[in-house]
């Protein structure tokens, strides 16, 4: 195998987990929103701080107005 190869296939996999991770937070965000989960919960289990959930929270709602604006 080429290192070249192998590089690529570890980037496949580094943006695959990286797109898992974003699809969970966006399920915690959305069980939040819905009043079905704490952000403390949430926060445990996509294992960042509140602050960055937060964060998060208020990019997808940015995200989801601009979207809807149009």
């Amino acid at each position: 195998m080429l290192l070249t190869e192998y590089d690529e296939a570890e980037q496949m996999e580094l943006f695959k987990e990286d797109g898992r991770r974003e699809g969970r937070i966006k399920v915690l965000v959305s069980l939040v929103r819905d009043g079905i989960l704490s952000i403390k919960d949430a926060t445990k289990r996509a294992g960042i701080t509140e602050a960055d959930f937060e964060q998060k929270m208020a990019a997808k709602e940015n995200s989801a107005l601009l979207s809807s604006s149009g």
